[in-house]
């Protein structure tokens, strides 16, 4: 994806087709960012987009995260189904990237699993996990 494909609608969201998942996935800028009321810049739609890129450094480290989230609070990793729904930017313009995900998983249907991760290229590393909302908040 290129930083001129980084194009949110009115409601701070935008879609992409990953190849690697074979599906559309949501990306959202958060609206309690600065961001949210500013022309974004071409350096910060490239940030953006070098994420969207790099998902095969960070989507595996993210799913086993997430399973093995399952396993200690749920005591659970057998057949669980792991789907990446959406991709929160949690960063201002001029700050270093932070970046939710959120995922529907079978061990918490009502909630979700949620984790924050930060970092580019090959190091990218977890900062937070938990249910659904820690993707946004």
């Amino acid at each position: 994806m290129e930083s001129k494909e980084i194009i949110f609608d009115e409601y701070l969201e935008m879609q992409f087709f990953s190849k690697e998942l074979n599906k559309k996935i949501r990306i959202v800028l958060s609206d309690g960012l600065y961001a949210s009321d500013e022309e974004l810049t071409d350096e910060y739609k490239l940030k953006i987009a070098d994420f969207i890129n790099d998902i095969n450094c960070w989507y595996g480290k993210s799913v086993s995260a997430v399973l093995q989230r399952a396993k200690e609070v749920y005591h659970s990793i057998q057949n669980q189904t792991v789907e990446l729904i959406n991709i929160f930017v949690l960063f201002e313009q001029k700050e270093k990237e932070l970046f939710g995900l959120s995922f529907r998983v079978e061990f918490d249907i009502e909630h979700g699993c949620g984790l924050q991760i930060k970092g580019k290229n090959d190091n990218f590393e977890i900062v937070k996990i938990g249910t659904g909302d820690v993707a946004f908040c």
